[in-house]
């Protein structure tokens, strides 16, 4: 009896589920990538790869053409003259910056125009920024060959809430409400329960449908659930975890437990985490600069970033 009631259930779960990411696939909620972008991420995956290949490919969107020039040309590059040429730009910020550049000013243009009071801009930028950014830097530690991927999965981790709240507005909106300062984490539990899918596989979803990697994608659907040997998305998961708490006013004490516990799910030490915390807003507040975001300012997130690393360095 117990036996059949609990395939009922799960029989109504996959329906659910089914259901749901029909619904989103039917609608326009998918923001599209242009292939400029995605061959752009093809061809920078070869460290070796034709610098005059690339330029072509980018000096087709002249929009995206202009942005990196003046990327090339912020303060942050220290260039003693003038960029005036894509393949001088490219020379300048590599193929790692670049192909981050591009991917995440794409990014930020398809999701820009999903205005929402139900979801709070500001935060999710500073947190997707700040995931990828740690992820970035937690891979360079684990596994240094992933780091590229590491932070574009960070970064695209949480696409699916945008997702999400353009196709089911008025279902999703009472979790939307949830991802903000302090919303903690049972909203991830509500969507399964109220949606039969979480923002984790519908991120992949999207990703799938802008023809990226195949680990990219595996990684940012499990990121929440990593099984053993998921290292990237071991990663990613951890990375979320440490940008929630970076990004919320806590209690110090119970900001460094959080993140340390993260950091020992992955196998990394606590003093590894203590080592980049300080270098991390720097990271986030020059990408949001370059990429024009508004992130929501938070004053205190250097002192807390600071004392989860004292603390942190002390217990070890």
């Amino acid at each position: 009896m117990i036996e059949a009631s609990d395939r009922r259930i799960t029989n109504r779960r996959l329906a659910m589920h089914a259901e749901t990411l029909e619904a989103i696939r039917r609608s326009a909620a998918i923001p599209s990538m242009p292939v400029v972008a995605t061959r752009c991420f093809e061809i920078t995956q070869d460290p070796h790869c034709d610098y005059d290949v690339l330029v072509g490919l980018l000096s087709t969107d002249a929009g995206i053409a202009a942005e990196i020039l003046r990327l090339s040309n912020s303060p942050l590059f220290g260039v003693a003259r003038k960029v005036t040429s894509l393949k001088q730009a490219v020379g300048l910020l590599g193929l790692r910056r670049l192909r981050d550049l591009v991917l995440t000013r794409y990014l930020v243009q398809r999701l820009d125009d999903s205005k929402d009071d139900a979801l709070d801009p500001g935060y999710f930028w500073r947190r997707s920024l700040t995931t990828g950014v740690i992820a970035g830097r937690l891979s360079d530690v684990i596994a240094p060959t992933e780091r590229d991927q590491a932070f574009m999965a960070g970064l695209l981790a949480d696409v699916g809430v945008v997702v999400l709240l353009r196709a089911l507005p008025s279902r999703y909106r009472q979790i939307a409400e949830q991802y903000r300062p302090l919303g903690g984490d049972g909203w991830i539990a509500d969507e399964q329960r109220l949606l039969g899918v979480g923002h984790a596989e519908v991120s992949a979803v999207v990703l799938e449908e802008w023809h990226l990697p195949e680990s990219l994608v595996n990684a940012v659907r499990l990121h929440h659930a990593p099984t053993p040997g998921d290292g990237l998305a071991s990663i990613i998961g951890a990375a979320s975890t440490v940008a929630r708490v970076l990004c919320e006013a806590q209690d110090a004490a119970i900001a460094a437990d959080e993140c340390a516990a993260a950091c020992e799910c992955v196998g990394l030490g606590p003093e590894a985490l203590a080592r980049c915390l300080p270098e991390i807003e720097g990271d986030v507040k020059s990408l949001a600069e370059l990429l024009r975001i508004e992130i929501v300012a938070n004053r205190i997130f250097h002192s807390i970033a600071e004392q989860i690393a004292n603390r942190v360095t002390v217990g070890t």
